[in-house]
């Protein structure tokens, strides 16, 4: 049986170590064994515990002290060391039983130049699936709040499409803190759903600039195409229109929302990652909706983790807190948030 897993991706700030939580918590209530791996050299807090953790073979605080490197330097350096090792291969094998292994969430850098800029981390991922026969899928999260400066949300955007080509592996691109969103919604130029499909980003040009506007460009104008109506576009709303011209010619990209403290919401984002990579769902579906209702409503479980040191190896540890997923949202919020993204 071939290894499954999901790999974290995104900028800083994203989300990814809340989802990465959510997530091995949500497996857990499923019944389906999980591990949380770590491939951030530099992490420094954690929500839940990792069963194998790249901080215990090499670190950037080490690295910047020993070779005098910057701190950027020396996670380019942490993630150079790691490819040329087979240190995390043999931690993964370890939590082989036979033929089976749990289901692997990977945390990876917030620092993207890492995928853009290199192939280290792409041919490290490759090492999994030529090992393991690894079926692997990546969530690339940005924030749900970037929405709402649409410069920066077509910056996301192109950071992601670039993450799709260079990591060259199936891809669910994810719109995570979904349930802050109805707090900004003046400052949003569309609804929510253009954000989502993604398409047709040239909408968001005239919004890429201080002040009004739509005195400058008039999106439903049928010059807008032609060379005459382009002119009245500054620098940086045509730097700008290239660049949605670039990712809508692909025709890639697409977002899932997402509320990690929601169980429907994370279980629609597990049903496209189980898909993406051909997952085999043995449970009823009964066993599902069970663990979206565990999970809303169950404040505390007892939980417990495979840790290192091989498989059947088990460590209790702390069960996560709903409530702390949920970051003190009351289900007054939770309806709002809910009638606002389903209008």
């Amino acid at each position: 049986m071939p290894m499954y897993g999901v790999i974290v991706a995104g900028p800083p700030g994203a989300g990814k170590s809340t989802m990465c939580a959510g997530l091995a918590r949500y497996y857990e209530l499923m019944h389906r064994p999980s591990i949380l791996v770590n491939l951030d050299p530099a992490c420094e807090e954690y929500l839940t515990p990792f069963s194998i953790d790249v901080r215990n073979f090499i670190h950037v605080d080490t690295v910047m002290r020993e070779h005098k490197l910057g701190p950027n330097g020396a996670l380019v350096y942490c993630v150079q060391v790691l490819r040329s090792s087979n240190w995390l291969l043999n931690r993964l094998a370890g939590f082989g039983d036979g033929d089976k292994y749990p289901f692997i969430i990977f945390d990876l850098p917030g620092q993207t130049e890492l995928w853009t800029h290199s192939d280290d981390m792409r041919k490290i991922l490759d090492s999994f699936v030529e090992a393991f026969d690894a079926r692997l899928v990546v969530a690339h999260l940005i924030d749900s709040n970037q929405c709402t400066r649409p410069a920066t949300y077509v910056a996301a955007a192109l950071v992601a499409l670039q993450a799709m080509l260079r990591l060259q592996l199936p891809h669910v691109n994810v719109l995570s803190k979904i349930d802050q969103l109805p707090r900004f919604e003046s400052a949003m130029p569309f609804h929510i759903t253009y954000f989502t499909q993604s398409s047709n980003l040239t909408r968001l040009v005239p919004y890429c600039q201080p002040g009004d506007a739509q005195s400058v460009f008039d999106p439903d104008d049928p010059m807008y195409n032609q060379t005459k109506s382009k002119k009245k576009l500054s620098g940086v709303q045509r730097l700008t229109a290239k660049i949605c011209e670039l990712i809508d010619d692909f025709s890639l990209l697409a977002f899932q929302p997402l509320d990690i403290s929601d169980g429907e919401s994370v279980a629609n984002l597990v049903t496209l990652l189980d898909k993406a990579i051909g997952y085999p769902t043995y449970g009823p579906v009964q066993l599902i909706q069970d663990a979206t209702e565990i999970f809303l409503g169950q404040e505390q479980t007892p939980s417990s983790a495979f840790q290192e040191g091989g498989a059947g190896h088990v460590q209790d540890k702390d069960p996560i807190s709903v409530a702390h997923l949920r970051g003190g949202k009351n289900e007054a919020d939770r309806e709002a948030m809910r009638r606002w993204f389903k209008r």
